[in-house]
């Protein structure tokens, strides 16, 4: 691993030094258009391909990788930082705006600032950094491949147990999703073989499914071509999503039925590769219920898992919807009212909200809100007020109220207005 770069002393400010390891993964951009292409149908998202322009040329790059390439002073949005739905990613640019005005003037880098869907396009770039995986580490996939039992019934390159394929026979190029299907469609057969050994059943944790993966496809035969890897098409995925019976049990932030997990909560989330580990994690729990509910096991076949993950991937990102009523408490708490009124009639110090945001999606009242963000933090200070760090379900709430005009209605909830 490179060490971290050194920062030139000039005066009393420190010059940003340039990112390293290229603007973002090459192959990383040709996953996202893919990406697009197949959510063309959730018209809440905005252009990735685009935010991942912007990222490079609003100069987040000088400041932060993308798993490991570029700048190191921030941290690195493609391991770590981002994560969740629109308003969790939101909440994170907004509490990170303070910061990142004292770091960009001790660098001398302009603030960025945004236009048109300028902002609504960042944030679809770096939503779906989340989509696709990290390498995995096939040194700990094979040490997984023992602790895990696999060993007792599969070969690989000689040694191993007979019982299962010998999976040194598959190809290396094929995709991690598609070895993810074959373990889930051959569950119940090796859930059978595991207990007739008395062995527990194996649950993968973090990255495990990844290196365990990335050591199977290192030992795979050297033949074919690589396999393409479909994102999935959110649109085929949400009829399986239904037609495999998932909706059964499984709500999207509490949308459905709730017999099993919400497949929009905090656990649950992650590549689709670690979407697929969870879900075998999943499976005994399942087999029981389904069975109790005189359902057949789902098997899969294609690229119809990586459908169903795309359904679910674009599901989570509208998130929670907020609430008008708990907005207007928002609103009032973290004194936006007492530069804005409390009817939002604006003031000598800050502009009139009322018929501004009225019926704006969240993406253009949030860029608002970033735009707006320099000048608040003076009045804000010239008035003692704190700078006010949002919640993710603050920021849906907030951003509720807003839309609707600075007004709660009589909804007991209202969701905010899609983008596009």
């Amino acid at each position: 691993m490179d060490s971290a770069p050194s920062l030139a002393v000039t005066g009393r400010r420190r010059r940003l030094p340039r990112p390293r390891g290229g603007l973002i993964v090459g192959a990383l951009a040709f996953h996202l258009l893919i990406s697009v292409s197949a959510a063309q149908s959730a018209e809440s998202i905005g252009d990735p391909i685009r935010g991942q322009s912007l990222f490079a040329a609003k100069e987040c790059v000088r400041c932060h990788a993308v798993r490991g390439a570029g700048g190191r002073i921030g941290p690195d949005l493609g391991r770590q930082a981002v994560k969740g739905s629109f308003f969790e990613i939101a909440a994170g640019l907004w509490n990170h705006s303070l910061n990142m005005d004292q770091k960009m003037q001790e660098f001398r880098v302009p603030r960025p600032t945004f236009r048109d869907d300028e902002l609504a396009d960042l944030v679809a770039f770096l939503y779906f950094l989340n989509y696709f995986d990290e390498p995995g580490d096939s040194q700990t996939g094979r040490m997984l491949f023992t602790q895990k039992h696999c060993i007792e019934c599969h070969r690989v390159e000689g040694i191993g147990g007979r019982v299962g394929p010998d999976l040194s026979s598959q190809a290396r190029g094929l995709s991690p999703l598609r070895i993810a299907q074959d373990l889930w469609n051959h569950g119940p057969q090796m859930v059978g073989s595991m207990k007739a050994k008395g062995l527990d059943v194996p649950k993968f944790e973090g990255n495990q499914i990844i290196d365990l993966i990335a050591y199977l496809r290192s030992r795979g035969e050297r033949r074919g071509a690589r396999e393409f890897q479909s994102a999935g098409d959110p649109e085929i995925g949400r009829k399986l999503f239904g037609s495999k019976g998932c909706a059964r049990c499984h709500a999207i932030f509490g949308n459905g039925e709730e017999i099993g997990p919400d497949l929009g909560s905090g656990e649950l989330r992650g590549s689709v590769t670690q979407l697929s580990g969870r879900m075998w994690n999943h499976w005994p729990d399942m087999a029981e219920a389904m069975e109790t509910l005189e359902m057949r096991l789902p098997t899969f076949k294609g690229d119809e898992l990586a459908d169903i993950f795309a359904y679910i991937f674009i599901s989570r990102y509208a998130g929670q919807p907020g609430s008008p009523q708990r907005g207007r408490t928002v609103y009032r708490q973290k004194g936006c009212s007492a530069c804005h009124g409390l009817a939002g009639e604006g003031s000598i110090s800050a502009p009139a909200l009322r018929n501004l945001v009225a019926a704006e999606t969240r993406e253009q009242i949030l860029q608002r809100m970033w735009n707006h963000a320099p000048r608040m933090r003076v009045q804000m200070g010239n008035r003692q007020i704190g700078w006010p760090y949002l919640e993710a379900a603050e920021v849906a709430d907030l951003l509720a109220f807003l839309a609707r005009g600075l007004s709660d209605g009589a909804a007991a909830a209202q969701a905010v207005t899609p983008s596009r």
